[in-house]
């Protein structure tokens, strides 16, 4: 998170419960933003990415990206829909990256909310197959 230099982290975003493997070395992988110009739920989202041929995102993506790419969530939300994190009261939450006041914030939000129509959403296209020798 520190490499993120974010203006603000929530709280509950610690390595205890968003660890980052140590023994690889940061690997941003390629991640493609989608839009959408309707509210949608997570599930919506995801089958369109499935479509798409898309990967859901790791939070470590989230985390990656983020330091990669710190000016998009300038401009509009960016959410990862990976596997969600059970937050306080058993809420299903994963990463979003948005701008508040002019400065860059790393947050939780509701997997099971409805998504707002400003929001972009990272999926990662899958890596091509490893030629054989």
């Amino acid at each position: 998170m520190e490499a993120g230099k974010y203006g603000y982290a929530h709280s509950c975003i610690t390595s205890e419960s968003f660890p980052v493997s140590r023994s690889a070395a940061p690997r941003p992988r390629e991640v493609l933003l989608l839009a959408f110009d309707h509210e949608v739920t997570s599930a919506e989202v995801i089958a369109e990415a499935g479509r798409l041929g898309l990967d859901c995102p790791s939070y470590e993506d989230a985390l990656h990206f983020g330091i990669h790419y710190p000016e998009i969530q300038r401009e509009e939300p960016v959410v990862f829909l990976h596997d969600p994190w059970f937050g306080f009261f058993g809420r299903r939450d994963v990463l979003c990256l948005w701008s508040n006041a002019g400065r860059r914030e790393l947050g939780l939000d509701g997997f099971d909310d409805a998504w707002s129509p400003r929001s972009l959403f990272a999926f990662i296209r899958p890596a091509p197959p490893c030629p054989s020798s």
